[in-house]
């Protein structure tokens, strides 16, 4: 019941980024000179080695001037990768603490961790979502400008996929289209070759509230 309940805090985590975007957003070109500032922080959820929890990571690169830049992403290593990303530019340290780093962190415990980690868990979550036919947020590509350089291959953590067996594991978000991904996983790896979780009615209907009770496991 406690990874179910963890799992229902992506809905306030994805909220969480859409409420806290600062207004002011520069270009490409902005982004990819961000991703040579000297790096603030870096901050990964500290339970991301959970696959059945969003794992939320959080890069920041700060300007000779005091600007940050940011580059998030929301990431589910258990089936479907990077659900959400972005980059954004903030004025001052003390305004991306208040308007994002806050929000975040009150979210889930987040920590630090080294830069070629955090890459690392965002590549083998996408390489993993997209041998099951799902791509990342379309943003990813700006996120990964701040983020910069990074050799994700010299990091020597284990970076684990799918559930506890190593099968995909799809547990349903709110905005999750369920009949739809369940059908991609029926056809990539078959349909006794995954599990998912979900409310008992989300293949009729997939309600943006529901009861924890109106969940449960089911093998397909």
């Amino acid at each position: 019941m406690a990874k179910k309940r963890k799992r229902r805090n992506s809905k306030k985590v994805r909220k969480t980024i859409k409420r806290s975007m600062p207004s002011l957003f520069s270009g490409k070109a902005v982004l990819r000179q961000a991703g040579q500032w000297p790096l603030l922080e870096c901050l990964i959820h500290a339970e991301w080695q959970d696959t059945y929890q969003i794992t939320q990571i959080l890069v920041a690169r700060k300007s000779p001037r005091g600007n940050v830049a940011i580059g998030t992403f929301i990431v589910d290593l258990a089936c479907l990768g990077v659900k959400n990303a972005y980059a954004a530019l903030f004025h001052s340290v003390a305004e991306y603490r208040r308007e994002l780093r806050s929000d975040m962190t009150s979210r889930q415990e987040m920590v630090k961790c080294d830069l070629d980690l955090a890459a690392k868990v965002i590549e083998t979550a996408v390489n993993y979502a997209g041998s099951l036919g799902f791509k990342p947020n379309k943003d990813i590509k700006d996120a990964l400008l701040v983020m910069g350089e990074t050799h994700p291959e010299e990091c020597a953590t284990d970076v684990p996929v799918g559930g506890e067996d190593g099968q995909p594991m799809f547990i349903a978000g709110p905005y999750d289209d369920v009949k739809q991904i369940m059908r991609k996983l029926s056809r990539k790896v078959g349909e006794s070759n995954y599990h998912f979780m979900a409310p008992i009615d989300s293949l009729t209907v997939f309600d943006d509230e529901f009861d924890e009770e109106e969940w449960e496991e089911l093998d397909d």
